[in-house]
């Protein structure tokens, strides 16, 4: 069979193919499609030999022969019947062979010995020829001459004699006239009447080899082959059948296209209302900013993370209790340590959206564990609301997960209640198919293992979710499918998170823990950030103070002349224009990629709106159009995440070099 592994091919510096596969078994019919210029021509060339793939493998076994139309407009000077004939190359060989011996045993004065010889090789010959039926294949030529619409009298006519088309006809009928094991054709049914044409399909439709048409005759193929080969952006695609079944099945993909679209129109419009509805409390908090910076990407990748194969919903609960928890001057303290926290008053709203933050050690998780009931308090009060369900994630309960257990062994030991059908059906939307059902849990990875404990979590449908890092070992898809499946939950919401936009994205309040106490932070987590940065800076200043003291304490008595304030002031000036110096390249960088940003965000958003008019998809004529639009988007989309990381980059630099002279 012939194989194609990873193939790429250029046409100058132009790409038509990269990584592309594909495979063609002995006797199948494969009809090639695709717009102009993506290169099925230039294909057809290269398995011919003529060219070379750039990269990749082709297989083609040794033995095959193959058949094509030869590209030369020059033809011989000899009769159509002839010239077609010579398409059977063994023939024409052989035959070649018997007219030399011929003219050899022909020759006055031939010696005994060579016109021995030329009688062996002959009556050779003419074993040969009957062993391929060479008194066959002056029928066959005459039979594929009239199919084309030749008469006997063209027969005998020089085939340079032939007008243009007639010409094309010609070479067509030599091609098919070789006995190939693969046969290649390029637009035969060009030059052809309608007539020609349907002799053609008969004639090709009981051709035992294999074959290679290149085609925009839709009944033409639908005739002749039983798969079809798309070139497209640069890769093969085969599909089984026909071109009437080819086309069913773009149909079905382009309504698939359409439902997708749906999907993203419904899911950007949720996410639009998302913003809507947090973006209101945000700017009673003044922390509006960052909060809908976030949002508003959510909304500009949403188009992408539609594809997520990881979907699932965390079930809205009817009805929450507020309030769900309260704490009443909590104090806690572990054996032998210092006090974590003293006197902790708070309550949990139903539909807060909270944003756990401080330092590590400030005692984030002990606080969980004391509002689900791991921890006890030393003393105060705990209320937790009647019928409040909690679903709980960390990192320590992927370890309780039985290494021995199977998925489905997990979830049935977790609720007995369910048959191991009903479980098997629940794990399977969590990316937990047959195979990977059946597999021992300590073959997972940890992400694997995260994404089984979230599913735990689904099934028992909270009122309230709390999420300590719930990210760790997740995959970008299991991280996407979470944070949509969180966007839409209506109950309450804690989070423990290193993840910046995660946090962003889906909380709308920030409580602190810090010098045993938790506390609402008034800000967002820009604020937040800033403010932790400004306190290690003061502190920073502090010592260094302390330390400059320390040293002037001890140097009180020395003569040293102590700076007048006109000499603080020109020192301060000529350090701010210092670090102004310093700072400018960097700062105007960012103010570039900002614009950068602001651009292709512009860009993307159109491209999303264009791809999001269901108008676009009713057009049976907008494939082309449609999948023009998906790689603009993506090309846009990867440009914008590139510029994004280099703003990062140069924002960390610039804090970093703002430290290092506030440090100086």
């Amino acid at each position: 069979m012939l194989t194609l592994e990873k193939v790429q091919l250029f046409a100058g510096t132009k790409c038509l193919l990269d990584n592309a596969s594909m495979t063609l078994h002995p006797g199948q019919k494969m009809g090639v499609v695709g717009r102009n210029g993506v290169g099925k021509s230039s294909l057809f060339k290269t398995l011919l030999g003529n060219s070379h793939f750039d990269a990749g493998q082709m297989r083609l076994p040794s033995e095959w022969r193959l058949g094509y139309v030869d590209q030369q407009d020059d033809l011989p000077e000899v009769a159509a019947l002839d010239f077609v004939m010579t398409g059977d190359t063994e023939y024409a060989r052989l035959s070649t062979e018997q007219q030399a011996c011929e003219a050899q045993l022909n020759q006055p004065n031939l010696s005994d010995r060579l016109r021995h010889d030329a009688q062996q090789r002959l009556v050779s010959l003419h074993d040969d020829l009957d062993r391929i039926q060479a008194y066959l294949v002056p029928a066959k030529a005459k039979q594929l001459l009239m199919g084309l619409g030749f008469d006997e009298a063209d027969f005998v006519k020089p085939a340079p004699h032939f007008s243009g088309g007639w010409r094309v006809r010609l070479k067509l009928a030599r091609a098919l006239m070789q006995p190939a094991d693969l046969l290649l054709l390029d637009e035969p049914t060009n030059h052809l009447d309608v007539e020609a044409v349907a002799w053609l399909e008969q004639w090709l439709a009981s051709y035992p080899g294999a074959l290679l048409v290149i085609s925009h005759d839709r009944h033409f193929l639908d005739q002749v082959v039983d798969h079809i080969l798309v070139i497209d952006q640069q890769n093969l695609t085969s599909y089984k059948g026909n071109f009437a079944a080819y086309e069913r099945q773009r149909a079905a993909a382009i309504m698939q296209q359409q439902a997708l679209a749906d999907k993203q129109k419904q899911k950007m419009q949720q996410l639009k209302s998302f913003i809507a509805r947090f973006k209101a409390k945000a700017s009673k908090a003044k922390q509006a900013q960052s909060r809908v910076k976030a949002l508003a990407r959510m909304d500009e990748v949403a188009p992408l993370q539609a594809l997520n194969p990881f979907q699932f919903n965390f079930a809205s609960p009817e009805y929450c209790p507020d309030p769900m928890v309260q704490f009443e001057k909590i104090n806690f303290a572990y054996p032998e340590s210092p006090s974590q926290f003293r006197d902790v008053t708070q309550t949990l709203r139903a539909g807060d959206r909270i944003g756990l933050v401080g330092i590590n050690g400030s005692g984030k998780s002990t606080f969980i564990k004391l509002l689900v009931g791991e921890l006890i308090p030393e003393s105060g009060h705990i209320l937790r609301a009647k019928g409040l369900k909690i679903g709980y994630f960390a990192q320590h309960q992927i370890e309780t997960l039985e290494p021995s257990h199977t998925p489905i062994q997990a979830m049935l030991r977790r609720f007995p209640d369910l048959t191991e059908q009903q479980a098997r059906d629940f794990i399977g939307g969590f990316g937990f198919g047959q195979e990977m059902a059946g597999q021992t849990i300590e073959c997972f990875s940890g992400g694997e293992k995260a994404r089984l404990c979230l599913a735990f979590i689904v099934y028992e449908q909270p009122h309230l979710i709390i999420l300590d890092e719930p990210t760790n070992h997740l995959d970008m898809d299991s991280r996407d499918a979470l944070e949509h499946a969180l966007q839409d939950f209506n109950g309450a919401l804690i989070m423990v998170s290193h993840d910046q936009l995660l946090l962003a994205g889906l909380v709308d309040q920030y409580w602190w823990v810090h010098e045993q106490q938790v506390t609402l932070f008034y800000g967002d987590l820009d604020a937040y950030l800033q403010q932790r940065l400004a306190l290690l800076k003061q502190q920073r200043q502090e010592q260094k103070q302390q330390k400059q003291d320390k040293l002037g304490a001890q140097n009180d008595a020395s003569p040293v002349m102590q700076k007048n304030k006109k000499e603080q002031r020109q020192e301060a000036a000529a350090l701010r224009q210092q670090q102004q110096a310093l700072t400018r390249p960097l700062t105007k960088k960012i103010q570039q990629l900002e614009q950068q940003m602001n651009d292709l965000s512009s860009q993307l958003a159109e491209l999303n709106q264009r791809l999001a008019d269901p108008t676009l998809y009713e057009d049976s004529q907008s494939s082309a159009l449609i999948a023009d639009l998906l790689q603009q988007q993506g090309s846009v989309q990867r440009e914008l995440d590139e510029v994004e990381m280099q703003w990062l980059a140069c924002q960390e630099e610039l804090e970093a070099l703002l430290e290092s002279i506030a440090a100086k």
